[in-house]
């Protein structure tokens, strides 16, 4: 009878001490979203670049903070690409509060022939002017 109760109770405790696991299909990062760092005090930093067929180049960096008492300091360079160094050809600065709304800069440079990307560089800054936080983000390369 014992043998009976012990053999019963393994197969119970077997029974439901299984944990289902749920698998789902591979995917390819490049048909998912970017995947970004997180940040301890920037919200976000996004680069942008296009160049039109006359070669005017638009260049983008906008920047938010989760903090209303944080300023933010933001870096937009447009760099090309000499050999196998990036090199920047112009840059311009803008500066404000980190929230709501961020900061944005937005500015125009006409390009010869060439690779191109754009990097923003993003310092946060608390109340009391302490540097909190800098990082840098840059678009893929654009070719014109």
């Amino acid at each position: 009878m014992k043998r009976m109760i012990c053999l019963f109770l393994m197969i119970f405790l077997l029974a439901f001490s299984v944990v289902p696991i749920y698998g789902s299909e591979t995917r390819s990062l490049e048909k998912e979203s970017i995947i970004s760092p997180m940040f301890v005090h920037i919200h976000h930093i996004i680069p942008g670049l296009k160049i039109d067929s006359s070669g005017k180049a638009t260049s983008l960096g906008v920047a938010g903070t989760y903090s209303s008492s944080h300023t933010i300091n933001m870096n937009v360079e447009l760099q090309k690409l000499s050999g196998s160094s990036w090199n920047t050809i112009k840059n311009w600065t803008a500066s404000g509060p980190g929230y709501p709304s961020g900061v944005m800069l937005e500015r125009d440079w006409y390009v010869v022939k060439g690779t191109y990307r754009v990097s923003v560089t993003v310092q946060v800054y608390d109340s009391f002017g302490r540097l909190l936080e800098t990082q840098t983000a840059s678009t893929s390369p654009r070719v014109y």
